[in-house]
């Protein structure tokens, strides 16, 4: 069973729109709403997948209850941690033209009792034998800059192999504790390792190639930074990886994508249930990609068709950079 530790949980809405005009009337259709942040969308791609989890994080106010209801309706096995304010909203506008429009609210401060409180809820149980926990997310406004170091160090403690997905000062703190591996996508590993030898490419912009030597620069600066090792999501390009001290290129088949929200999660998700099950790294990268790969071609944030996700990892292509 996989543990996943997200402090900063949401009602997610995936909206349908003709198209997004700011400063204008849009009237919406609304294709989703359920339990979010990244941790949520990890543990139901772990379901999906056959896997399954537990989920901690803070689930304040009204909207909080709300969360806890919609999990409880979706099976996800929900630990909330109360706490002040509102938990926050993020929606998703999907347009006719295929632009997705992301709106995220920050949530509500947590304080120093909130963390104390989180990293307690996150280790209360030692690790069984081969037990991976994720941390990820956005951390609450004012968080402590080493929240999710703290608890990268509190889960190692108790067993867990952990796997962080986060960006900036968060992630730049957990690398100090050497997490097993570090899950991010371009950007995030930019926050924290991308000056000034590694170039950060922008993904609408750059070329496949570029990407992917872009993406296997910040895993090896992640590594060098104290990951155990890295994995580097680019998009519809695949993914660069150094994990098991080798250098990898992930890359599926093209999919018509829809809304690629929820792809990284769906990608950890994978990911760690690969290696839960004792897998050679090229399988688990391959689930992985095939699993991300799948949920862009749904319109659903964490949701995928698990019959083409399993397709799609059959034929990834994963092997050296250079192959």
């Amino acid at each position: 069973m996989t543990l996943v530790v997200c402090p900063n949980l949401a009602v997610d809405r995936v909206l349908r729109a003709s198209a997004v005009r700011p400063g204008g009337t849009m009237r919406c259709r609304a294709l989703q709403q359920q339990a979010g942040g990244k941790g949520a969308n990890v543990l139901r791609a772990l379901r999906a997948l056959g896997g399954g989890g537990e989920l901690v994080g803070f689930a304040a106010g009204h909207s909080g209850r709300l969360i806890a209801e919609l999990a409880a309706l979706e099976g996800l096995e929900l630990r909330p941690l109360a706490g002040s304010g509102e938990a926050r909203l993020s929606t998703v506008v999907l347009g006719d033209d295929g632009s997705v429009t992301r709106l995220y609210e920050q949530g509500p401060a947590v304080g120093a009792a909130g963390e104390e409180a989180l990293l307690a809820a996150a280790t209360r149980r030692p690790a069984a034998a081969g037990e991976w926990a994720v941390v990820d997310g956005a951390a609450p406004p004012r968080s402590s800059p080493g929240l999710y170091a703290v608890l990268c160090r509190g889960l190692r403690a108790v067993g867990y192999r952990v796997l962080v997905d986060a960006e900036g000062e968060q992630l730049a703190g957990a690398l100090r504790e050497r997490p097993d591996i570090v899950k991010v996508n371009l950007a995030e590993a930019c926050s924290a390792v991308g000056e000034p030898e590694a170039r950060c490419e922008d993904e609408a912009l750059a070329g496949e190639a570029q990407l992917a030597a872009a993406g296997l620069e910040l895993s090896r600066r992640l590594v060098a930074a104290g990951a155990g090792a890295a994995v580097v999501t680019l998009g519809a390009a695949g993914a660069s990886a150094l994990l098991d001290g080798r250098e990898w290129r992930v890359r599926t088949p093209p999919v018509a994508a829809v809304n690629p929200v929820g792809s990284g999660d769906c990608f950890a998700a994978g990911l760690v249930l690969g290696f839960e099950r004792g897998e050679p790294v090229a399988a688990a990268l391959a689930l992985a990609a095939g699993a991300a790969a799948a949920n862009a071609a749904s319109p659903l944030t964490g949701h995928f068709d698990v019959a083409q996700a399993q397709e799609l990892a059959g034929r990834a292509s994963v092997g050296p950079p250079g192959r």
